[in-house]
């Protein structure tokens, strides 16, 4: 007889080969006869193993309310060893799916293994199982939401309001309004010319985004909570820290995302600093910021600020004659009314007004409404022991000679701008 372990994973492999067919299905339009014959075998599989999982846990459930006491000896009375109630947290699957692909070595039999038994999270153990032909740990739709939920307060775009959609099979055009309809006044028996709103697509393209979580070869293995945060804050920092660089500030080269700095750069959204930097002169410069955004018609559903520490506690701090605050707003996240966010992504030693002094800084401001982030449904996390990769200095590691392993997460997606009329960048900022 099977045991429960064996039952579930047949039909987790049976439920992994019915979903390859729903999506021949879904790409093709339909199924052939003898995808049709493989699809109707498949389901009377599933249900026959569902209905033997059913009677092999109804028949452990009934063994042990019948189970006798085991007898004691002397004053000493057998140890019995519990594992502590596991800690429901949004991530807390994702960080127990890497735990048990590091315990498995790559061997996703033997991390679902883990999974079900030393870590006790059977949802866990499933997912490894179903996606163990995928070439690697294959993380589920809800899952990866979880990890989306947890980037949004740690990323400036998307804590900005960004709108985030699905990006199917990698690949998705969205229409936009790329000139307006136009309308006017006309005498009686005169012609007016009719016109219509013109429009054109937005493309998005998923591109690949690899974070690298190198851990102590001392903790693969172990289960608990301080080990599976250990991953989780170290896998998310890196995440939100390359997402809102790429968003930001990359140019599209060597298969990047096309960011902020690089649109408005081309669509002459630019607003280089210039005045004095003190109270009369920042503000002026803030509100020509502000004023470009409203001079475009921009219908300014979510506006918000991005700047870099620097800037930020220049602001924070800034004090008029009375030693009043000038923007004491910011004490509740807000700038002149609306969202400000900061983040080291944004340098503070550019020198793009060629004063050589490599001291400049940027100030984006946008209707965050218009940004779109598309998010693939592919995620995969992958484990390595000889792997190499960089430092925070930027030099190369062996994590072989330091006894370390290798974590890869592997997530695509990609971020376009509907309107850029809706951005604005401030340049050449020196404070």
């Amino acid at each position: 007889m099977l045991t429960i372990e064996e039952l579930r994973r047949q039909r987790a492999e049976v439920n992994a080969q019915v979903q390859a067919l729903a999506k021949l299905e879904q790409e093709n339009g339909e199924l052939d006869a003898e995808q049709l014959e493989q699809f109707e075998q498949l389901a009377g599989q599933f249900d026959k193993l569902s209905e033997q999982l059913t009677r092999a846990e109804a028949v452990e459930r009934m063994n042990a309310t019948a189970s006798q006491p085991v007898e004691s000896y002397g004053n000493r009375a057998p140890a019995v060893h519990t594992k502590p109630e596991l800690k429901q947290y949004t991530g807390a699957k994702v960080a127990r799916m890497a735990m048990a692909v590091a315990a498995g070595k790559g061997d996703l039999q033997l991390a679902a293994k883990f999974a079900s038994g030393e870590i006790g999270d059977a949802d866990v153990a499933m997912a490894i199982e179903t996606s163990a032909g995928s070439g690697g740990s294959l993380i589920p739709q809800n899952l990866h939401d979880e990890v989306i939920e947890l980037l949004r307060p740690r990323t400036v775009v998307r804590g900005l309001g960004a709108q985030t959609m699905p990006l199917p099979n990698g690949n998705m055009s969205i229409p936009r309004m790329a000139s307006g309809a136009t309308s006017s006044y006309v005498g009686e028996s005169s012609d007016v010319l009719a016109s219509e709103g013109s429009t054109d697509d937005v493309a998005l393209q998923a591109k690949t985004m690899i974070t690298l979580v190198p851990f102590s070869n001392q903790l693969i293995g172990r289960a608990g909570f301080n080990v599976e945060q250990l991953f989780l804050n170290d896998m998310i920092a890196s995440m939100a820290v390359r997402e809102d660089k790429a968003f930001l500030r990359d140019d599209g080269s060597s298969d990047t995302p096309t960011g902020f700095a690089k649109i408005c750069a081309d669509e002459g959204r630019t607003v280089p600093w210039n005045g004095t930097a003190d109270m009369a002169g920042i503000d002026a410069y803030l509100d020509s910021l502000i004023l470009t955004l409203m001079e475009s018609d921009s219908l300014l559903l979510q506006p918000g600020w991005a700047l870099s520490p620097r800037t930020y506690m220049k602001l924070f701090g800034l004090r008029d004659g009375n030693g009043n605050k000038v923007y004491p707003e910011m004490a509740q996240g807000e700038l002149k009314g609306w969202p400000i966010k900061h983040t080291t992504t944004i340098p503070t030693n550019l020198d793009t007004s060629g004063d050589l002094n490599n001291n400049e800084t940027e100030i984006f401001f946008a209707d965050w409404n218009d940004v779109v982030i598309g998010e693939s449904d592919m995620m995969t996390i992958d484990f390595s022991r000889e792997a190499t990769y960089k430092d925070a200095s930027d030099n190369l590691v062996s994590a072989f000679s330091r006894n370390q392993s290798l974590l890869r997460v592997v997530k695509e997606h990609d971020v376009a701008f509907r309107h850029p009329e809706g951005l604005v960048l401030g340049t050449e900022v020196p404070w």
